[in-house]
């Protein structure tokens, strides 16, 4: 079925603003996760400089850090407190856990990630990643000589930021959809009312093309065309001459073949 006018414009506005409806919506889900992320880091960046001050205190009185007694301890009550958090390191300068929330990471060598992170973020010593599995965020220790002792990260869970970030996708996709049903109607309605003057219009005219090629001189449209538009008015006087001069001049040759047939 071919559409009209009409509807085709109402088609071109519905694609156009729905493309930049989606668009609104997949870029205020992104600036949501990334504050939500924004959030967590913070909350999460006192819990690790809380942890940071406590073990310099004891780096500062010349205890070296893999010498700290009961870290592992403090660490433990820490994550029980928090039920997000999943795991605490403290590792070396190269990258040894020395202490841990679990006890099967001490000796490990931790992800050449978090080394990066912390070479990369020496001049604010706290910094943040995420992980596919959790979200992650280091610290730096140094001695009371400014040396750098080793580091820290605290682990916790993607859960509630993938969650959040679901629920909010689901009702923004939600709205979206609402929305754009909103738009697509009020486009089509916008469209037959705007148009519609322009449709009769163009409608007028083809009806009047079309009296003017079947020589109908006295037409209910081309009357109405000819109030309207003056150019088709002198067209259509042009068209009607042409005939008369057409039909005249074969006039005279249909006489001209009966006086030289007799």
């Amino acid at each position: 079925m071919k559409l009209g006018f009409a509807p085709r414009i109402a088609m071109v506005i519905t694609l156009i603003l729905g493309c930049g409806i989606a668009t609104t919506a997949m870029l205020s889900i992104h600036k949501y996760e990334s504050t939500l992320f924004d959030f967590l880091t913070s909350r999460f960046e006192f819990v690790v400089n809380d942890i940071r001050q406590e073990i310099e205190t004891q780096l500062d009185l010349g205890i070296f850090l893999a010498d700290i007694q009961d870290e592992s301890t403090v660490l433990d009550e820490i994550m029980v407190a928090d039920e997000q958090i999943l795991s605490i390191e403290v590792f070396d300068p190269d990258g040894i856990v020395l202490f841990s929330t679990d006890p099967s990471f001490i000796g490990d060598l931790v992800t050449e990630k978090w080394l990066d992170a912390g070479q990369d973020n020496q001049s604010r010593q706290v910094w943040s990643m995420l992980e596919v599995d959790a979200g992650v965020v280091g610290a730096l220790l140094h001695n009371n000589l400014g040396q750098h002792a080793g580091s820290l990260a605290l682990r916790y869970s993607r859960a509630f930021l993938d969650d959040s970030v679901a629920d909010q996708s689901t009702r923004l996709l939600a709205i979206t959809v609402a929305v754009w049903l909103g738009v697509t109607l009020v486009s089509v309605v916008g469209a037959v009312l705007l148009l519609r003057a322009r449709h009769r219009h163009q409608e007028g005219l083809r009806s009047a093309i079309d009296e003017i090629m079947d020589d109908c001189r006295d037409g209910e449209a081309l009357a109405v065309a000819k109030t309207g538009s003056p150019e088709l008015a002198a067209f259509a006087e042009n068209i009607f001459v042409s005939n008369d001069e057409i039909h005249a001049a074969m006039e005279e040759i249909r006489k001209l073949d009966e006086e030289g047939s007799k």
